[in-house]
């Protein structure tokens, strides 16, 4: 990488140049992510900062996930999730197997979010490794793997937005609500392959995915649509086969 190449400091360009986008606190990062993200993460690719964001994320997730799971119909619609994704794997859930899950959910409500606190960082750079490789090492692209980790570390806010709304709208409903498109089908059967696919397309996913192909455009100084068409293919393939899968076809 050159020295125009670069950005931030390390280019031997002071934080004050107007060259270099200025230092933003955690707060202005995670509102300018979902407010002005082209900006935000000029800011954030000079200076991939990533801890702060990702600690807010998994908190706010953690906490939503505690309180979801804390309501009857929190439990029942992480029991309804389980079995459907047992018994899209071939296996026959007895009453005991049932019962059994049931009583785990007791326990759910703490073990969910022990395990989101842990797994999301891993979860992250894995995610982060497989962009790096796609659109910097194999596409050419100029960044390095801790700005892609820093630009994901900073769109699990919108995992944390997800788990804030499924679990008011599914509290005020009384029964499992989200925002997927199977609530516009909703005559359809819930073991079709149809219904599967439209409830794995999540506003907030589809959201979260067009913001960080923003974010890599920044980084590897491309356009945004090529970079959001090939993760929402990958994107669309991945619920077609949750879909085909969940739907036992």
């Amino acid at each position: 990488m050159t020295e125009a190449q670069k950005i931030g400091p390390e280019a031997g360009v002071t934080p004050n140049s107007a060259a270099t986008p200025p230092k933003l606190g955690l707060l202005a990062r995670l509102g300018g992510v979902i407010f002005s993200p082209r900006q935000t993460f000029a800011s954030i690719v000079a200076y991939p900062k990533w801890f702060g964001a990702m600690a807010v994320a998994v908190l706010i997730t953690a906490v939503g996930q505690f309180a979801l799971l804390s309501t009857d119909v929190g439990k029942q619609l992480a029991l309804d999730q389980q079995v459907a994704a047992m018994e899209a794997f071939g296996q026959t859930v007895s009453d005991e197997a049932y019962a059994n899950l049931e009583q785990g959910m007791e326990r759910a409500r703490y073990i969910s979010p022990v395990l989101t606190i842990f797994a999301t960082p891993l979860f992250t750079a894995m995610i982060a490794g497989l962009m790096h490789l796609v659109f910097g090492l194999i596409g050419g692209g100029n960044g390095t793997f801790r700005q892609v980790y820093a630009v994901n570390a900073h769109t699990g806010i919108f995992g944390g937005l997800l788990i804030v709304f499924t679990t008011l709208v599914t509290v005020a409903a009384g029964r499992p609500a989200g925002a997927d498109l199977s609530v516009f089908v909703p005559t359809l059967e819930e073991s079709t392959f149809i219904y599967r696919f439209l409830s794995t397309i999540n506003f907030f996913y589809v959201w979260s995915l067009f913001v960080t192909a923003i974010g890599l455009g920044v980084l590897y100084k491309r356009r945004t649509g090529p970079i959001a068409m090939v993760l929402f293919g990958i994107y669309l393939v991945i619920a077609l086969i949750i879909g085909f899968v969940r739907s036992g076809s």
